[in-house]
């Protein structure tokens, strides 16, 4: 016995003692899937609750309760880490993403590529537009998906946000022309 781990085969994983390993002691992490789905009434607290910390204070989402399909909710554990709204009638042959927000720590993981795409994938044949902070750095996804800067307003957030220097107030409106 050569003290190191076997395969099936025979041959040695491992040549030395100390690097054996009891491959049976050792289990996967507990690993818990990122779940999709439309907002339910059960959502509404922690949407609401993450739109005063991540936009402002006031923002009440329970009216998207009336057109779940044009909304996507992102769950890890029951933990709403991402969720999308879009208005699908803003304008003759245009939706208005409202709301899209996935959290710091869970950015960059795709979440935000799946939610943009459902929402575009709900109104076929529609323009989308939105507004977005110059600073924010969902821009560049945007711009993936073929959005296109139509228009920089200039304190766009005031109306909205307390006076203080932690976000840009301008924003840029970006549509996705069909």
């Amino acid at each position: 016995d050569s003290g190191g781990v076997s395969t099936n085969s025979g041959n040695p994983l491992f040549t030395s003692k100390e690097f054996s390993i009891d491959f049976g002691k050792l289990r996967e992490p507990p690993v818990a899937p990122v779940d999709y789905c439309y907002v339910r009434p059960q959502h509404i607290p922690a949407i609401n609750s993450l739109c005063e910390r991540f936009f402002w204070p006031g923002i009440d989402l329970s009216e998207c309760l009336h057109y779940p399909d044009f909304t996507c909710v992102v769950l890890w554990k029951k933990v709403v880490v991402g969720f999308a709204v879009l208005v699908p009638d803003v304008g003759f042959n245009e939706a208005y993403v409202s709301f899209f927000l996935v959290r710091p720590e869970w950015r960059r993981c795709g979440i935000g590529t799946f939610m943009l795409y459902h929402l575009i994938q709900t109104c076929m044949g529609k323009d989308v537009t939105l507004h977005a902070s110059v600073t924010n750095p969902a821009l560049i996804l945007y711009q993936k998906f073929g959005f296109k800067v139509e228009e920089f307003v200039q304190d766009f957030y005031d109306k909205y946000m307390a006076p203080g220097p932690s976000e840009s107030r301008h924003a840029v409106f970006l549509r996705l022309s069909r």
